[in-house]
């Protein structure tokens, strides 16, 4: 046990706690067919253990027993498309004990079978939206979450990890795998890079899932002709054999927002980040379905695009923008824009479903009232 005294109107009062606490509690990332990484912070350095199985009392240990204060364990030997539950166990060298309650996932499905999955981006700064965004987006018993970046104000701030964006996603965190993009308010911290286990280089990286293929890029570094991220993006689209193509960076190359690209009361915009629009050609190229954003603190999506012009179904990416996860809302322009489709105001996440051929979009706001939808056949 430790101790910490607090003086109260000239009394000194002992407070005791245990020497080792829950900082963040268990979230995932990495689903597979036959594998998850199961991550966690405690304030004092503990091994890792995660109990689990399909059912009670749970007989599968998988151990790390090098110390560590962000904790991460690999399950593997998995079967797809199933329900699991766990609990995580950490244990200090005095022997002191903190341990989660059962909680569940589910392993990545195979290739045909239908899953559904979240979306949201923007998710600082209003803890009681984005509580009852995670609360609401959990109730769609969802496949995994995709983040398109901004998931706090100050990525610098270890506070607003531990103090915002972890205890307000739950139950969605501790039982859905956590899909992340950077955003600017990352500011690209050591933090980010700390919580999450992604892919290399994880600034970017390619998600794979049933007949979905998720492309996250970071808008904040080079994605033109000539960078890193264009040549890699260019090979792996090239290589992709999904029915479903995604590809989600944090600053969108289309939007009709008010005053980020130029202040429509007075002057004309340009109508998005002109830097991520460098890649444009090179999805419309490659097929890319929907180009997901966050950024601006509304909703948009847009009529199926080429070269900036509205075309038919399928001969073009949608762009959709998600950024009503939390911050402070924004406007689209006064006057409506050509690429628009559906504009709104208001905190919500969107909902993804895929079966086959089909994938549908659905968008719901803070009350869980479906605002819009859009259907995609192939």
């Amino acid at each position: 046990m430790r101790t910490w005294s607090l003086f109260l109107c000239g009394m000194v009062l002992a407070v005791s706690a245990n020497a080792l606490q829950l900082v963040v509690g268990p979230y995932m990332n990495c689903p597979t067919e036959d594998s998850i990484v199961i991550r966690w912070e405690t304030d004092t350095p503990a091994a890792s253990v995660v109990r689990w199985g399909e059912e009670l009392p749970l007989a599968e240990e998988t151990v790390s027993a090098e110390e560590a204060t962000y904790h991460e364990v690999k399950l593997t030997g998995l079967t797809a498309d199933t329900p699991y539950l766990y609990s995580v166990v950490s244990r200090d060298a005095a022997g002191e004990e903190v341990s989660s309650p059962v909680l569940s996932f589910g392993t990545a499905v195979r290739a045909g079978d239908a899953f559904g999955f979240v979306v949201l981006c923007d998710t600082q700064a209003t803890p009681a939206a984005l509580h009852q965004l995670a609360v609401n987006a959990y109730a769609q018993r969802p496949s995994f979450t995709l983040f398109g970046g901004d998931l706090v104000t100050d990525g610098n701030d270890k506070t607003h990890w531990t103090g915002h964006f972890f205890p307000n996603m739950a139950p969605l965190n501790e039982r859905v795998p956590l899909v992340p993009a950077l955003g600017n308010h990352e500011n690209n911290s050591a933090h980010y890079y700390d919580y999450f286990t992604l892919p290399e280089p994880e600034y970017f990286y390619k998600f794979p899932y049933g007949d979905l293929d998720v492309f996250l890029l970071d808008s904040q570094k080079p994605m033109g002709p000539g960078s890193e991220q264009f040549a890699w993006l260019e090979k792996e689209l090239t290589a992709s054999r999904a029915t479903w193509k995604i590809v989600m960076f944090h600053k969108p190359p289309y939007s009709s927002d008010e005053n980020d690209y130029g202040d429509t009361t007075k002057e004309k915009s340009v109508h998005g980040d002109l830097k991520t629009r460098e890649v444009v050609p090179l999805l419309e190229e490659h097929g890319v379905d929907i180009v997901w954003s966050g950024h601006i603190h509304t909703y948009e999506r847009t009529w199926p695009l080429r070269s900036g012009k509205v075309v038919a179904d399928g001969a073009g990416p949608i762009y959709m923008i998600t950024g009503g996860g939390g911050g402070g809302l924004e406007n689209a322009a006064p006057v409506r824009n050509g690429f628009t489709a559906k504009v709104y105001r208001g905190h919500h996440y969107c909902y993804v479903t895929v079966h086959g051929g089909k994938l549908r979009v659905e968008a719901y706001d803070l009350k869980d009232r479906l605002f819009d939808f859009v259907e995609l056949e192939k």
